[in-house]
């Protein structure tokens, strides 16, 4: 953190992390901090034939950056490795299937593993961050994962919360929003949460926190009650 930011970085943010130029010079350095923490200590990884450089790893850190802003330093300590594909890729999948265990292949944006690798397909990353007001942004999903399993090896929509009556507030209205978002989905009614959201708790935290960074004004309007426990956990309006 002491080592001066990279010009060259600056470039980057200017391209790919517009969020950026619209805080306070306080918050950019905070932001530029943490992206020279998570750029230097973790283990970046290109797949597939992807070329690890500095603008796909400041691109992916302005975003880790951006989601911790209002949290402690150490919140994405657990999270060691980043792993990137070009474009979208196939992982092995296991279902339950009722009581069998059916295990097959299916094509990926991003996972989150428990203490890491969170994996990313560029092409995504890429298109989110050359289009701001993308709804959707895989960095935010699959680390919001990584939020959610500080706590245990399992996401399950509840992350690390202060207190006790916080965690009661929250479940409260993470289940009650939940059930609203997969009414919607089963009538095909269209809201602003991707069904996606609808699959688990896990996925809904998920899918909230992208609408949160991505569509924060919209997420407010019509989903008020999710949008002021978001921020209650998140601490920062985006």
């Amino acid at each position: 953190m002491a080592l001066p930011f990279p010009t060259s970085w600056n470039a980057i943010l200017k391209q790919c992390a517009s969020f950026f130029w619209h805080l306070d010079e306080a918050d950019q350095a905070r932001i530029r901090a943490r992206i020279q923490v998570f750029v230097r200590e973790k283990n970046w990884e290109g797949c597939g034939g992807q070329i690890m450089e500095d603008t796909q790893r400041v691109t992916i850190a302005a975003q880790m950056a951006r989601m911790t802003l209002g949290l402690p330093d150490e919140w994405f300590d657990a999270v060691r490795s980043i792993l990137l594909y070009p474009d979208t890729y196939v992982a092995k999948s296991r279902d339950m299937l009722g009581s069998t265990l059916v295990e097959g292949n299916s094509a990926r944006l991003g996972e989150a593993w428990y203490r890491g690798p969170v994996i990313l397909a560029w092409a995504d990353v890429l298109a989110t961050a050359q289009h701001p007001q993308f709804p959707r942004n895989v960095i935010i999903h699959e680390f919001a994962h990584q939020l959610d399993m500080r706590n245990g090896s399992h996401a399950d929509g509840v992350p690390a919360i202060e207190s006790a009556a916080v965690a009661e507030q929250w479940l409260a209205v993470l289940n009650r929003e939940f059930q609203r978002l997969t009414t919607l989905c089963q009538s095909g009614t269209p809201s602003l949460l991707d069904c996606y959201g609808a699959t688990n708790r896990a996925e809904f935290f998920a899918v909230a926190s992208e609408a949160y960074f991505q569509q924060p004004g919209a997420l407010q309007h019509q989903w008020p009650e999710l949008f002021t426990q978001l921020h209650g956990f998140y601490q920062r309006v985006p």
